[in-house]
């Protein structure tokens, strides 16, 4: 056991040892939030951090290294710190064959379907991400990023197919969400096209239930005009043949257009929640958010920006308290390659003014 332990880590040091390796944290995000509970001001920590470790080309490696929205609860001892864990690691050989075709080995959480990050992170676009997204809006319920996540140990074949819009990637894998004896394979193909990106994928698990357990989701960003853009994400995370029936909860909706007059913008977000996401029942399925946000400046020019955002939310589950709105001025500062976000929200429905109001401090960096 011990050879095969050390025959593993030489096999995946091997790239960033025989070549020269780059390192760069391309995720650096705390957010801390301040509210009231039982007539005291608590605190709540999340925090994500991501190391990369990057070596050579023809065969080429890759080692992810991270804590991933790790809440810290100082009321609860040190015992509750995050500690950095192994994320992922990738061996690859590319240009195989001296043409565009890459193959690689991996392990750990190693791709994240259709949440727009490849586009700058591939590409070198600007950042499209939805706004409506992360711990700011969703708190401390489930955070979605994307579609479908990959992540287990398998195989992966990619392909540009020679252009420089186009990246094609198919996985085999053991799905670590499902666990031992269960299988998955995906296929994901992206789009950039100028003002029009697009990015698909389609996938299956295997043996699972008589049929499989099936999936699939589209992400397309249009920039209409320089005042104008539309996101959507839509796609079925989990379809199980025979076991669930076919409607709109399956179904992941987020669309959200954007408007920009120089210095000012509306977003506007709709988000339908899904049953299920990455295998687990959300429990949110039909839950509804709106969010309507006015912002103002422009990061490229001043290092203010600001804005102010409404968000309705409609709980399908709840009991009571079906319908949650907050109104939120906010504020982003750059400083020293750090970017600061303020946030205050404020409930006004349901009133209650012990619980009325909560504060964020984010700050975000990358190196």
């Amino acid at each position: 056991m011990r050879k095969i332990k050390l025959s593993l880590m030489l096999l995946l040091m091997f790239p960033f040892s025989a070549l020269c390796a780059d390192v760069s944290i391309p995720k650096l995000e705390l957010i801390t939030r301040l509210y009231p509970e039982s007539g005291q001001l608590e605190m709540q920590t999340k925090g994500t951090f991501e190391m990369e470790v990057n070596g050579g080309y023809k065969f080429g490696g890759r080692l992810k290294l991270g804590v991933d929205d790790a809440v810290v609860d100082l009321s609860s001892g040190f015992s509750s710190l995050p500690v950095l864990t192994f994320r992922a690691a990738e061996v690859s050989i590319n240009d195989l064959f001296d043409i565009p075709l890459s193959i690689s080995y991996f392990t750990g959480i190693i791709d994240d379907f259709c949440t727009g990050n490849i586009f700058h992170t591939y590409f070198g676009t600007g950042i499209i991400e939805p706004k409506l997204s992360g711990f700011l809006y969703f708190g401390n319920n489930i955070n979605y990023k994307g579609l479908h996540s990959v992540a287990g140990t398998g195989l992966s074949i990619s392909s540009t197919f020679g252009s420089e819009w186009n990246y094609t990637r198919a996985y085999i894998y053991r799905d670590a969400y499902l666990g031992k004896g269960f299988y998955s394979g995906d296929l994901r193909s992206v789009f950039n096209l100028g003002s029009l990106k697009m990015e698909g994928f389609v996938g299956i698990s295997f043996p699972a239930h008589s049929f499989g357990i099936y999936r699939g989701g589209l992400l397309l960003y249009y920039k209409a005009s320089e005042y104008g853009s539309l996101l959507a994400q839509i796609g079925i995370p989990q379809f199980i043949p025979g076991t669930d029936k076919f409607d709109i909860e399956l179904f992941y909706f987020l669309f959200e257009p954007r408007l920009s007059f120089g210095l000012f913008g509306i977003n506007m977000s709709f988000f339908w929640h899904p049953s299920y996401y990455n295998y687990a029942p959300t429990n949110e399925e039909g839950s509804i958010d709106l969010l309507l946000d006015l912002t103002f400046g422009n990061m490229e020019e001043f290092p203010l920006t600001g804005g102010l955002a409404s968000q309705l939310t409609y709980d399908t589950k709840a009991s009571t308290d079906q319908f949650i709105t907050k109104i939120s001025p906010y504020a982003s500062i750059a400083a020293a390659g750090v970017l600061w976000d303020l946030k205050l929200n404020v409930k006004v429905l349901p009133f209650n003014l012990d619980t009325m109001f909560e504060g964020y401090i984010g700050v975000r960096a990358e190196f």
